[in-house]
């Protein structure tokens, strides 16, 4: 029995070795087929810019002269003072310009595929994380193996993980939090409040939603004393925030000459963006969209089985809550509302999933496009996914090979899904939406096929010298210039939106700043005509026209 059970628990260790392995080997060999965004050379600036006030702090003058070069060598924005700077996280563009001196990376697309590369590096690590939290809750192997990919396989975290160095990030460090405060759950220890303490802070730097995080820890706490129950001991509690706001303050350098200020600062930064977002035809205000914005997009770029497992876990959970609710014992709250370390853990995800869905939806925070800055809420979408998994294990024990091999076949469509859209996962939609809605919504705001349609231009006309380029849309196509090889970008000339008469070809991403309906600064010349609609599943992603001579 003992050989059995040693047995069963080294293959389930080869089989998961094997597994993140080869995700590893893919992702290490696809990184480089992803587009670049409109922000990377702002975040790379961003990293110099902070290499160099830190390494003047400490006076390290090498690293000052070599960053203050760096800095001053990109080209293409008008860098406002620190006091403006401080809005932006350094947790990851920081050590991405470290890594660049040390790497000595010589070209623009050595930079950003680096960049890409350590994206995707800390999703990877976020991933092993994230099953380590499935099986610290649910410790079915299969089970949690099941959510592991329902996690790597949504498209748009996919895609996101080889470029998107901020809502990725975000989602990894907060995924790292949660692994530690699981873990503080099951054991309040030293080592494991300092390691939820720091990840949380770290988390915070990045986006300002990260103090949910205590927030909760002190929730908990307070229940706790209602109860009259001592799981969090004061000390505890105060041992944490001295630890999180201490670590809070030592990553984050706009925080030093004025901690409250800085603090604030990076409060209205989440807040105060404006903008026109394209949604079912008609444009709004960023800070106006309807308030079923976040869930419509969740539910049209969610793959179809995510949606359905999360949506019976939810009802399932949810429905065991308000029955504990209404049968609370006056003296004994904490005991009814969870009465396992594994059933608080549940409270946990949910309580962050509903907090964060009512703050997003109904008090008009801006969600820029698409609902990229909250897919951090995959987190507990999965996470409710894979609660009903495990409860179908527990309750339909003969019916549990059926559903293994319907998720099989329903895996085997979402790896097809992806491999479909890529290198576009990013832009993903599930199959049951129609292109009618899906070209009525801003698709590629980021840009990322801006550099895939220079190089295939370039590729479609060897021998015309130069290529005159107008863009169609509020994008800097430019920027993409100069991740060129030398060959192509001696040919291509990008012009500006007022001279289009001019160009050979128009480049459109269908992204707009002004309701393209009544202002006519995007319209396409009449002696152009449609060349091609790039699409992938009846998305549009980009158009291109050519001048008719």
């Amino acid at each position: 029995m003992q050989n059995k059970f040693l047995y069963s628990k080294i293959t389930k260790n080869l089989f998961t070795i094997s597994f993140f392995s080869i995700f590893f080997f893919i992702g290490s060999q696809i990184y480089t087929d992803y587009g670049f965004y409109i922000d990377e050379k702002f975040h790379r600036a961003n990293g110099f810019y902070w290499l160099n006030y830190i390494s003047t702090f400490f006076g390290h003058e090498k690293l000052i002269e070599i960053s203050k070069l760096k800095f001053d060598e990109i080209q293409g924005f008008t860098l406002p003072s620190i006091q403006e700077w401080n809005l932006y996280s350094i947790i990851f563009d920081l050590p991405a310009a470290y890594f660049e001196l040390a790497l000595d990376l010589k070209t623009p697309r050595e930079f950003y595929e680096m960049r890409h590369f350590l994206v995707f590096l800390i999703f990877f690590i976020g991933s092993i994380c994230f099953y380590k939290i499935l099986i610290n809750r649910f410790k079915n192997y299969i089970v949690c193996i099941f959510g592991l990919i329902l996690f790597i396989l949504t498209p748009r975290l996919f895609g996101d993980s080889f470029w998107n160095n901020k809502d990725i990030i975000f989602l990894s460090f907060y995924v790292f939090s949660i692994f530690f405060y699981f873990k503080l759950i099951d054991k309040s220890s030293f080592l494991n409040i300092l390691f939820f303490s720091m990840f949380a802070a770290l988390t915070t730097s990045i986006r300002i939603a990260g103090i949910f995080l205590p927030v909760t820890y002190i929730f908990f706490f307070l229940v706790d004393k209602l109860s009259k129950r001592n799981d969090i001991k004061v000390n505890s509690l105060i041992f944490h925030l001295f630890l999180y706001f201490l670590i809070l303050f030592i990553c984050s350098p706009f925080l030093w000459s004025n901690f409250i200020s800085g603090f604030l600062s990076s409060l209205n930064l989440e807040m105060t963006w404006s903008g026109k977002v394209l949604f079912l035809g008609n444009y709004y205000p960023s800070d106006k969209l309807p308030y079923y914005y976040l869930l419509f997009w969740i539910v049209v770029s969610t793959p179809i089985a995510h949606l359905v497992l999360f949506g019976i876990g939810f009802f399932y959970y949810f429905k065991r809550l308000i029955f504990r609710y209404f049968n609370v014992s006056n003296n004994v709250i904490y005991n009814d509302l969870w009465r396992s370390k594994s059933e608080k853990k549940d409270f946990l995800i949910w309580i962050n999933l509903i907090f964060f869905v009512c703050l997003l939806s109904l008090m008009n925070i801006n969600l820029y496009n698409s609902w990229r800055l909250a897919y951090f809420l995959n987190i507990f979408i999965i996470y409710f996914s894979t609660y009903f998994i495990y409860l179908f294990f527990l309750k339909f024990k003969k019916k549990v090979k059926i559903f293994i091999s319907i998720f099989l076949i329903s895996t085997v469509f979402l790896i097809y899904r992806n491999i479909l859209y890529h290198p576009y996962q990013s832009l993903y939609f599930n199959f049951l939406i129609p292109s009618s809605v899906k070209n009525n919504l801003d698709v590629d705001y980021t840009g990322l096929s801006g550099y895939h349609f220079l190089n295939n231009i370039s590729e479609m006309n060897k021998n015309e010298y130069p290529i005159n380029i107008a863009v169609g849309s509020w994008y800097p196509l430019w920027r993409m210039v100069e991740l060129l090889d030398e060959n192509k970008k001696i040919k291509i000339k990008v012009l500006g939106n007022d001279n289009k008469e001019s160009a050979d070809f128009i480049y459109s991403n269908r992204i707009y700043d002004v309701d393209k309906r009544f202002y006519k600064k995007y319209d396409i010349p009449k002696e152009f005509k449609k060349l091609e609609d790039f699409k992938i599943d009846n998305t549009i992603i980009y158009e291109v026209y050519k001048k008719v001579k």
